[in-house]
């Protein structure tokens, strides 16, 4: 890429960052039907990229059947239900593909609608959990809030840390197989950020966090943040694409930035849910 397309690229992913975080941290504060609405079109159009880049494999799967099912487990669990939800978009996925498949091609249709659905729909909802966890456990509601921004500000801290450590320092590759340009010293940098940034949540905004809550979410976030990263990474590698989509202006698609979200957001959740408020 030329020096002015970096430029171009750079000041688009600076616009669509001025203009979302905002959106986002504002929506996750308002919480209800607000926040519902932005994860569910989220995981939507995140599941319509994972099926497109299934069908570059050759795979046929029930993308519209698939991408609403994801939209439905976001309502599921804001309610609590999002097992129910799963388990009647398992059924109605096997069903559809009876029915909309021939003999011969049913097995890797159900199987890689079901892939999408559980990965990016039933753990992107988790963010919908996150914020509806108050109602759940019985804490005041406006705490959910915090849940959401905590997840957010370890993933987007350890994936900013790993490319700027990555980038500057970065000599030995991860996971060359999946990932050629991401490093070892990347990762670390993920794990130091997230663990500097879990204590400035905890003394601006998340003071229910304990000094062992830090160290375990940031090194957790870490890790399991880049495994999300590098699952898209593989999937696309697979399906021959450089980004899931172009929907975000100098970011790609919506899986390029909520795949280590997609990781993140139940690791807090159960994390929360059991050693927090537990």
């Amino acid at each position: 890429m030329s020096e002015g397309g970096r430029g171009t690229n750079l000041i688009r992913r600076a616009a669509v960052g001025v203009i979302a975080i905002p959106a986002i941290l504002l929506l996750s504060w308002a919480g209800g039907w607000w926040f519902i609405v932005l994860v569910a079109a989220i995981v939507f159009v995140g599941l319509l990229e994972f099926y497109r880049m299934a069908r570059a494999k050759g795979e046929r799967p029930l993308t519209g059947l698939g991408a609403v099912g994801g939209a439905v487990l976001c309502m599921g669990a804001s309610v609590g239900e999002a097992e129910g939800a799963l388990a009647l978009m398992v059924g109605l996925i096997l069903v559809g593909t009876l029915l909309w498949r021939p003999r011969g091609e049913t097995l890797s249709t159900a199987a890689v609608t079901l892939v999408g659905l559980v990965w990016v729909g039933w753990m992107g909802s988790h963010l919908v959990l996150l914020r509806e966890l108050p109602e759940i456990q019985g804490v005041p509601y406006g705490v959910g809030a915090r849940y959401v921004w905590l997840t957010l500000a370890l993933t987007w801290t350890g994936d900013t840390a790993a490319y700027a450590v990555g980038s500057l320092w970065g000599r030995h590759p991860l996971f060359p197989r999946v990932s050629p340009r991401k490093s070892i010293e990347g990762a670390l940098g993920a794990v130091v950020g997230c663990l500097v940034m879990g204590g400035m949540a905890r003394a601006w905004f998340a003071p229910f966090l304990g000094a062992p809550d830090v160290v375990i979410l940031g090194v957790g976030v870490a890790v399991v943040s880049q495994a999300g990263d590098f699952a898209e990474s593989m999937i696309k590698r697979e399906a021959g694409v450089k980004d899931a989509s172009n929907a975000i202006p100098g970011h790609g698609g919506i899986l390029d930035r909520f795949d280590s979200m997609l990781f993140s957001a139940p690791f807090v959740f159960y994390y929360i849910r059991l050693f927090v408020i537990g």
